[in-house]
């Protein structure tokens, strides 16, 4: 099969891509993550809690289809943090990508008709191509909500609290957030998460997540060259740090902290 090429400077982005979500980004974010194509008017981290707590939950076994969902806001909304730009390439092409050959390397795979959670856990260290696409695309569907205009700011209390309890201080986690971004080597993302009740900071290689690892992603930051290049070049930390002052939908993460810890 072969793959899409993409019009970008990283070095690592000749394996395939895998996706899947469906069409409204904001309402059925999460629809994926369930066995069925039926749509779920619930926000995302309540579909993601739904399949958390029914994981049998499949009474078809349709085969899944993945899709690039709409972004949640004008490709220009994140400005001057994120340019128009690299969001036209990083969603209208990188993420279109991994939905194109994730949906060619799911066919007849033993992982058709599976949630999104399930196929990335499932080929994790069994099918490279399937793996990497499927991870992109569980990550790519959660980065886009976990950035907003006008981001940053004050931290809700109760993830404000989990934080502190975890890591120590507000400060604390964003120093460790960027630094674990600046000191991924190559390809891959660094990670807010919560791992045995606990909010901690970690990152992972290329399309992995802590999904992998055995904790639940809370917050993401994708450090592959096409996320920034275009408006940082090579500095990676000024990028993770107007990330995390400047982009940060705070209320996402709430979201998902909530379901994590259900």
């Amino acid at each position: 099969m072969s793959l899409i090429q993409y019009p970008t400077i990283d070095q690592q982005q000749n394996e395939a891509r895998l996706a899947h979500t469906n069409k409204s980004p904001r309402r059925e974010f999460l629809k994926g993550l369930s066995a069925t194509a039926v749509a779920l008017s619930v926000n995302p981290a309540q579909a993601q809690a739904q399949v958390i707590k029914n994981p049998t939950n499949q009474t078809e076994s349709k085969p899944m289809t993945f899709t690039l969902p709409d972004l949640p806001y004008a490709h220009d909304a994140l400005q001057p943090y994120m340019s128009k730009e690299t969001l036209e390439y990083h969603h209208d092409k990188h993420h279109l990508a991994y939905v194109t050959n994730g949906n060619n390397l799911l066919k007849g795979t033993e992982w058709e008709g599976k949630s999104l959670e399930d196929i990335v856990k499932g080929s994790f260290g069994k099918n490279a191509g399937l793996f990497n696409n499927a991870g992109q695309h569980y990550n790519h569907l959660h980065f886009w909500h976990w950035m907003k205009p006008n981001g940053g700011g004050a931290i809700p209390g109760k993830v404000e609290k989990a934080i502190i309890d975890g890591i120590g201080s507000v400060d604390k986690m964003k120093e460790e957030f960027i630094q674990a971004g600046v000191t991924q080597f190559g390809s891959g993302w660094c990670w807010l998460a919560v791992k045995d009740g606990k909010v901690i900071v970690t990152k992972t290689a290329n399309g992995e997540s802590p999904l992998v690892q055995g904790a639940t992603p809370i917050l993401g930051c994708d450090v592959w060259e096409h996320s920034y290049y275009i408006d940082y070049r090579n500095r990676r930390p000024d990028y993770l740090k107007a990330f995390i002052e400047n982009l940060v939908n705070w209320a996402y993460v709430e979201e998902m902290y909530e379901a994590a810890i259900k």
